[in-house]
């Protein structure tokens, strides 16, 4: 990605932000989950007559601040909307007080604007209200279906697929639905890389939570998932025992 970045002349995170968005494709490599954008797809990049204003319309990403600003609407109510689910962020990061900072496809909002206009003037809708009131919020499993979506099409196989949807699963969850333990290691070990903020550290119990469908609605559809997942995985190659 780095290397991609450097000769499209963006930033790496630009590069990034485009491929989540699916607006530069990509590749797999030899290692897992490692991804490449592939030599016809720089040189299409580079002939566009827009490039690089257009992409970067495309995939720029805002905070809730200025995703409030570009809706022309108040924080609270951009927050109210992204609780209640309506809004769905692409990925997240810690500021430095530990706090998370969730980023939205600028291009998505505006989709929102035009498609869901009347949520944006006037009383919110009564169940959307009373739901934030309750202390819902979809965002972090808007944001997990988002990643798991994403990383199941870019998988390069079943188990690789499979791992994908019991990243976000608890532990005793998946020692359930996969009692087999080497095919419990295989998954483990294929588990890719959910959120930008690498494992452990002192910021890292502010993250775990948000990795992990904890909802007995959402954990069923993922377990769902991941049953046709392992279907498939096993008939194409099978793990041996031990």
């Amino acid at each position: 990605m780095r290397a991609a970045a450097k000769e499209l002349g963006l930033r790496p995170r630009e590069v990034t932000d485009a491929v989540r968005l699916d607006h530069i494709p990509t590749v797999a490599t030899g290692v897992p989950w490692r991804r490449s954008v592939p030599r016809a797809a720089l040189d299409r990049l580079l002939a566009d007559q827009g490039f690089p204003e257009l992409l970067r319309g495309r995939a720029l990403m805002v905070n809730a601040t200025e995703g409030a600003e570009l809706l022309g609407v108040a924080p609270s109510r951009f927050a109210r909307l992204a609780r209640g689910g309506l809004l769905a962020p692409v990925d997240f990061h810690l500021n430095r007080h530990r706090v998370v900072v969730w980023r939205y496809a600028a291009a998505e909002l505006r989709e929102f604007a035009v498609r869901s206009g009347e949520l944006l003037t006037g009383p919110a809708p009564e169940e959307l209200r009373r739901a934030v009131r309750d202390g819902a919020d979809w965002r972090p499993r808007r944001w997990r279906r988002r990643r798991t979506d994403l990383l199941s099409r870019q998988a390069r196989d079943g188990w690789e697929r499979a791992a994908a949807l019991a990243a976000v699963l608890e532990p005793p969850v998946l020692a359930a639905d996969v009692p087999d333990a080497a095919e419990r290691a295989l998954l483990l070990w294929l588990r890719p890389p959910l959120p930008g903020v690498p494992p452990g550290g002192s910021r890292w119990d502010v993250v775990a939570p948000l990795l992990t469908a904890t909802d007995p609605e959402e954990a069923r559809w993922y377990r769902a998932e991941l049953s046709a997942a392992l279907k498939e995985a096993r008939a194409g190659a099978p793990v041996a025992a031990g």
